[in-house]
């Protein structure tokens, strides 16, 4: 619920999450609040400062945009010629079951469709992240991928992102089917360059 308001705008940058408003507002203890709150720090919409407690963090500014795709420029395309050479039958049909979530919710116009399908993109990389089979870079991917839905709020990731972005999933999903490591890699760039410049 908190990621929604955050996704919407309902708490814009620099809000205070005061705990105990949120309990009543939410009705819920403060305990599963505190919980909620610290989870969402990954995905860079909720800082939290010494003494101060949290708060919605600003949006990105151009140069961290940039230094956040570079990151995912480093990262994704080996991540995605790992996976292709690791493939299972349960991997490829996760993959797909996200890109067709992506497909049926870029036919809507509304939040919980736009929702449905910014958690489907980020179900899609992160299985790819885990299939690469390196610990160390998923847990660098983690602690990246988490700052995606930022960077999608910033770029007004609506219906036409949700249709590009599926397609271009389904060219990786292709290149992973066939195992083609080098196809993945370049298919992956693509989409990351391609997502950078269209914002």
């Amino acid at each position: 619920r908190l990621l929604v308001q955050f996704m919407n705008g309902m708490r814009p940058p620099g809000q205070r999450l005061n705990i105990g408003a949120l309990s009543r507002e939410l009705d819920l203890s403060p305990t599963p609040i505190r919980e909620a709150l610290a989870r969402l720090e990954h995905t860079g919409f909720v800082r939290r400062e010494a003494l101060r407690g949290y708060e919605v963090a600003p949006l990105l500014s151009r140069t961290e945009i940039v230094q956040l795709m570079e990151a995912r420029l480093l990262l994704e395309p080996q991540m995605a010629a790992k996976a292709a050479q690791h493939t299972t039958p349960e991997f490829l049909g996760e993959l797909a079951e996200t890109i067709e979530t992506m497909e049926q919710a870029g036919q809507t116009a509304d939040g919980e469709g736009l929702r449905q399908c910014w958690m489907a993109d980020e179900a899609f990389h992160s299985l790819i992240s885990r299939q690469a089979g390196n610990p160390f870079i998923d847990r660098a991917y983690q602690a990246v991928g988490g700052q995606l839905q930022r960077f999608r709020l910033i770029g007004e990731a609506g219906l036409s992102h949700a249709e590009r972005a599926a397609r271009d999933h389904r060219v990786v999903y292709e290149a992973l089917e066939r195992g083609d490591a080098e196809a993945a890699a370049a298919a992956m760039r693509a989409h990351i360059e391609g997502a950078l410049n269209r914002t």
